[in-house]
């Protein structure tokens, strides 16, 4: 990877099920497993297949690495399962109960330059003004724009993070600045305006509470990004066991089988 890689953590924390779950049909796990992944995948404008490659890699390296515990059993058998990126699914990813994925996603806009420029200064100028008619014209200016982003065309393709899902982006792009300023980058290679930092999660149990950019940090190329978010401690529903009567009849049944195992070996 280089500079480029990832950096996982697996929580565990012990689910708070409601207490009438109890007296209900449904079983539910007594422990939530949760997955943080903080990442930089592969620069440059053209580079989209490199980064949803990044990404299918370190789904399949960390599902190597993952602890045991956290990792539901396999229907194959574990024996010669197809990687995430052929199956464009994941052991690891639905083992989880929460997941969030973050960091230098690198994907950047399908624009020219002069076209991405010029809505990005009048989207700037409109957030500085407190009408809300100026509110309303900048969002429909960065829609505009992000009709054009990489990754929601990824996502929506398929091609790389199933399932993930992303607050609303109410900010301006985050890359490329010069340092220590407020202007984009001025430099002779020009790099197109993108939102190139950005927070996914799986949207189950998951609700955003804020997503946003800090624009007065102007001590990088890049202007960092934090959402907050509100996540269910519900555990995960468990398939039915069965009644007591159901599993009694197995136990006889399978007792009775090996009676008659043995019985055919005496023979």
């Amino acid at each position: 990877f280089h500079n480029k890689g990832a950096v996982g953590a697996f929580v565990q924390l012990k689910a708070r099920n409601q207490k009438g779950d109890e007296q209900s049909d449904k079983r539910r796990a007594k422990s939530l497993k949760m997955l943080f992944i903080a990442t930089h995948m592969a620069a440059h404008v053209k580079k989209v297949d490199a980064r949803n490659e990044d990404f299918w890699r370190i789904i399949s390296e960390l599902e190597a690495q993952a602890p045991p515990q956290f990792m539901t059993r396999s229907k194959q058998g574990g024996a010669d399962l197809p990687s995430p990126e052929e199956t464009h699914s994941s052991r690891l990813l639905d083992s989880m109960d929460r997941v969030f994925y973050c960091g230098d996603l690198n994907y950047r806009l399908d624009l020219p330059r002069e076209i991405a420029e010029n809505d990005v200064a009048k989207l700037k100028e409109l957030l500085q003004s407190n009408h809300q008619e100026s509110t309303k014209e900048a969002d429909e200016i960065r829609q505009g724009l992000l009709l054009h982003d990489q990754l929601k065309r990824v996502i929506a393709e398929g091609a790389a993070f199933p399932g993930f899902a992303e607050g609303k982006i109410s900010f301006p792009p985050t890359f490329k600045f010069d340092k220590g300023s407020k202007d984009y980058d001025t430099s002779h290679k020009q790099r197109i305006p993108a939102w190139t930092d950005r927070v996914l999660f799986k949207p189950f149990g998951v609700r955003v509470l804020e997503y946003t950019s800090e624009q007065d940090s102007t001590h990088s190329d890049h202007r960092p990004v934090h959402a907050t978010f509100r996540v269910s401690t519900l555990g995960r529903e468990l398939p039915q066991a069965g009644s007591k009567t159901t599993r009694r009849r197995r136990r006889s049944s399978k007792a009775s089988q090996g009676s008659r195992d043995k019985e055919n070996l005496g023979d």
